[in-house]
This record gives C-alpha cells, sequence and structure tokens, in this order.
C-alpha cells in the first residue's frame, strides 16, 4: 500500500522555507486552532541539519511523548516539558528533592512564630485568607520574576486578589526564603531557580516551544537561555487560545516574542479539524481562521437538544455545576458519563475536608456561610455594593464550587459519601460515554459532536469590565466552537441553575 505524500498547506510551505533559511533567526507561528501545527512542527524539524542541536519545549508529558514517537530517531533533537527541563538542571547543582506543600508548610509554621504577621488586628476567618493570599502571591511572585512590593501590588491587583493587609511584602520575604532553600523545590522553583540562580542551561542551536500564548514570564526567559548565541527559536501558538491568563500566565507573552529583534511573524490559518458551518462561526472571533478546501459544510445547530447527545460526544460548559447536574441526571439514567478533570474533583473534595464536618448538610451550610464572608470582603475592598460583589470572578468562583457540591450531595448524607461520588464521577483517564468537560479543561481536545449547555453564562460579567479578562473570555468562546469536527449544537432544553 502506497504511503500517502504529505502535501503542505502554503501557510505551512511558508514556515518550512523558512526553517530552511539559516540566513533567518527567529519565527513566531500564529497558529489557529486545528491548523495541524504538530504536523508542521515534525516536518520542520526534518529539514534542520544533524550537525544542529534542537530542543522541542512541549505543554506537557503527553505532547513529549507524542512528538517521540512521531519524529523517530533523530539524535539532535531533544524533547521536554519545560518543568522538566529546569528540573534537571536544578537538581543536578542543588541535588533538590521535590516538595509540593514547602512554601505552604513554612508560610503556615513562620505564622505561628511571628516570622509572618498582618500589621493589623485580623480576625480568626480573615487569617486563612491572609495565608492563602501569601501562598497565590509567593507563585505570582516568581512566576512573574516580581522584586518589589509595588510590583507585586500590581499583579495582585491584576488579579482581583482581596488583599487583608501586607500579604505582598510577606510574600517577598517568603520568596527570598526559598531560593535560599534550594535542598527543597516546588514546581514553580523548577522554572524559577534557573531565572534567579544563574544556573547553566543546555545550549541548543534551534529552540522550538509550543503553547507560547499561555507562557509566564519566567518559562518565556527559561527557554530563552537555552538558546546558543547565534541560535534560533521557532515558537508556536495562538493569541486567541490564551485562557489561562487566571492562573499567572502572561497574557502577552504572544505579543512579548513576536516583537524581539530579528523576529518573523508567520500564519498558519488553515483549520483542518473544523467543518466549514464551525469556521463561519468561529470567523466572528477569530476571522482569519481558514476551512481546509473542499471541506464538508458541518452542522451549527442553534436549538440542539438533550435527547441528541450520545455516547462518544462532547458536552461543553464555561462553570462546573451545571456539568456535574448533566453528569447526575445521565447516571441515574444508567448512561455513560464523566466530568473530565481530576484535578476539579480533587478541589471540591479538600473543600469538603476543610469544613471539617462529616455531615453534608453542616458542609454545605459552612460553605454558604463562607460564600457570604466573601461577598463582604469584596464590598469593603471594592467599595461596591452586593449585587457588584457576585459578579466579582472569586464570588463566582466559589459559587460554582458549592453548587456542584450541593448537586453532588443529592439524596446522600455524609461527606465520605459525597467525596466517593467525586471521585467516581471526576476522570481524566476513562474515556467511556459522553465526556463534560468545562471549557479550559477541554482545550486540545476534540470531538465529532460537540454540544455547548448554559450559552449565557458563556462571558462571564465581571470579567468582562477588565480589557484583558474580556479579551480571554471570547478566546474561551472561540476555543469551545472550534472543539467541535463536524456538529456544533447549543442546547435549548437544560436548565442550568
Amino acid at each position: 500500500m502506497e504511503t500517502k505524500k504529505f502535501k503542505p498547506s502554503h501557510f505551512q510551505q511558508a514556515v518550512y522555507d523558512f526553517i530552511a533559511d539559516v540566513t533567518k533567526r527567529h519565527a513566531v507561528i500564529d497558529a489557529v486552532a486545528g491548523s495541524g501545527k504538530s504536523t508542521t512542527i515534525v516536518e520542520g524539524l526534518k529539514l534542520i541539519a544533524k550537525m544542529f542541536s534542537v530542543l522541542f519545549l512541549a505543554f506537557n508529558k503527553a505532547i513529549v511523548e507524542e512528538l517521540k514517537v512521531k519524529i523517530g530517531e533523530q539524535e539532535n533533537v531533544t524533547i521536554k516539558t519545560l518543568h522538566s527541563l529546569g528540573a534537571s538542571v536544578v537538581m543536578s547543582t542543588f541535588k533538590s528533592v521535590l516538595n509540593t506543600n514547602k512554601y505552604r508548610t513554612y508560610i503556615n509554621d513562620a505564622f505561628k512564630f511571628g516570622a509572618i504577621k498582618p500589621n493589623i488586628k485580623l480576625y480568626e476567618e480573615e487569617i486563612l485568607d491572609y495565608k492563602n493570599n501569601i501562598v497565590k502571591l509567593v507563585d505570582l511572585a516568581r512566576n512573574t520574576l516580581a522584586t518589589s512590593v509595588s510590583e507585586l501590588e500590581d499583579i495582585a491587583d491584576k488579579y482581583q486578589l482581596n488583599l487583608q493587609d501586607n500579604e505582598c511584602e510577606m510574600a517577598l520575604k517568603v520568596v527570598e526564603w526559598g531560593a535560599n532553600k534550594t535542598d527543597e523545590i516546588d514546581f514553580t522553583d523548577m522554572i524559577y531557580f534557573p531565572n534567579v540562580k544563574s544556573l547553566k542551561m543546555p545550549q541548543f542551536d534551534y529552540v522550538f516551544i509550543d503553547e507560547c500564548q499561555d507562557l509566564n514570564k519566567a518559562q518565556r526567559e527559561l527557554f530563552l537561555k537555552c538558546l546558543k548565541p547565534n541560535g534560533r527559536f521557532i515558537a508556536v501558538g495562538d493569541p486567541r487560545q490564551a485562557i489561562y491568563g487566571f492562573s499567572g500566565a502572561d497574557v502577552e507573552s504572544f505579543n512579548v516574542l513576536k516583537n524581539l529583534p530579528d523576529t518573523t511573524l508567520l500564519p498558519l490559518s488553515v483549520c483542518y479539524r473544523c467543518d466549514a458551518n464551525v469556521i463561519n462561526l468561529a470567523k466572528s472571533i477569530v476571522p482569519q481562521i481558514e476551512a481546509k478546501e473542499n471541506a464538508p459544510e458541518g452542522i451549527v445547530n442553534m436549538e440542539a437538544k438533550l435527547a441528541e447527545i450520545k455516547d462518544g460526544d462532547m458536552v461543553l460548559c464555561r462553570v462546573t455545576a451545571p456539568l456535574v447536574k448533566l453528569c447526575m441526571q445521565y447516571i441515574a439514567d444508567g448512561v455513560k458519563a464523566y466530568v473530565k478533570g481530576k484535578d476539579i474533583g480533587v478541589n471540591l473534595i479538600n473543600m469538603i475536608k476543610k469544613t471539617n464536618r462529616r455531615n453534608i448538610e453542616d458542609v454545605i451550610e459552612r460553605l454558604e456561610a463562607e460564600l457570604e464572608k466573601i461577598a463582604s470582603k469584596i464590598m469593603k475592598k471594592q467599595h461596591c455594593n452586593l449585587a457588584d460583589a457576585k459578579e466579582d470572578a472569586t464570588y463566582t468562583s466559589h459559587l460554582d464550587k458549592v453548587r456542584a457540591i450541593e448537586v453532588l450531595a443529592g439524596n446522600l448524607k455524609t461527606a465520605d459519601a459525597v467525596i466517593h461520588r467525586i471521585e467516581t464521577i471526576f476522570k481524566d483517564e476513562d474515556r467511556n460515554g459522553i465526556c463534560l468537560s468545562t471549557i479550559h479543561k477541554a482545550k486540545g481536545l476534540e470531538s465529532d459532536n460537540v454540544f455547548i449547555i448554559c450559552q449565557d453564562k458563556m462571558l462571564l460579567k465581571r470579567a468582562m469590565k477588565v480589557d484583558w479578562m474580556r479579551e480571554q473570555e471570547y478566546n474561551l468562546v472561540y476555543v469551545a466552537y472550534t472543539r467541535a469536527k463536524h456538529y456544533l449544537g447549543f442546547v435549548i432544553d437544560f436548565k442550568c441553575d
């Protein structure tokens, strides 16, 4: 059987011509959803002479393994994640061991013995928020390479952290402590230490990096440190799939790289995943996206029904609680279904455990009381009314989790029973049945048929008032649309609340 020869699009050919021209320097590739970037990268690597060393930095371990299979035996190509790259250098230099609780443990101990303390008196319920804020700021400070209180205060404001007092000052003290304690590292240290410890990174002639729109400053600086003086980087990403700004990604990462000296912007604008009608809808957000030549029409159904959803289909929602509600309905009807995101389930379990209550009614009562406290703190901090406070991202995120737990509780009586139910519903490995997923968790996935529920919850009102957040909200919509290969349905007969 004759193997079909790969025929590149004119966009892909322009990328290959650029890579083959050794007089060129850097490139940032603007790759729309479903544009075949993996294929483009694999074919592009074949154009690099074996005398040159190549580093490819993938977004996660699964992609690393996938690329190793696709690339095969190319001895001059090293494939890693950013974290494994940083960890190998840090651990070999300092003989460090991994401790994911390194900073939280220290913060708790330092608060207990007075090394960390607020300038004002805090009530007991405010102390936990105070310490949690410091934990978040320690991560943000390292991810952004912030070194001053004013920088960190600006970052806290950007991410709308409701600070109690002097958390920024205390966080920088913790970062300084952590930088000197090199025998233990957490995952962020793997990226942070190479930047601040002047560690010698392995050097390469070419560095390829994927998902460049989601890099934070520390990650970006780390991969650039791996370039030889006259080396070349090829960064691939889609600025309209930048959706992780809430977790510390630099929302300007793509543009920062694009604007570096001697850098050329190259488009990959043909989507090979989605049929024409799905692409036409996506064009409302990303006008440059194109359907492949002779693409089938496909279907966009604005009045889809739950009865149409079948085994193997994907259901998307902006928030978690409606997905849990629908999953419970399916399970009750004997239909196989699961919610993607084991880590989401772990987060819900931790919320339940922190209440220290055995009866699920008492758990929910505690969580509802916490919601009221969050609203009060937002009103105090932002000088707003209750209605505005309830639109704040901190409140809506907590509310979504509480509502999810309420649905999961169902007819159960104990916290342990609810925890067991969570463990059976939230999965990553098991792919059997209907996949229900938040849009964030669906990034990188695809399905023949995709259904969207609770369309009115797609854009968070509070986020739409902040420029960078508003852009990321529309990016989420784009990501949702482009998961569908042939059919995209907007469900109208599911009650979200």
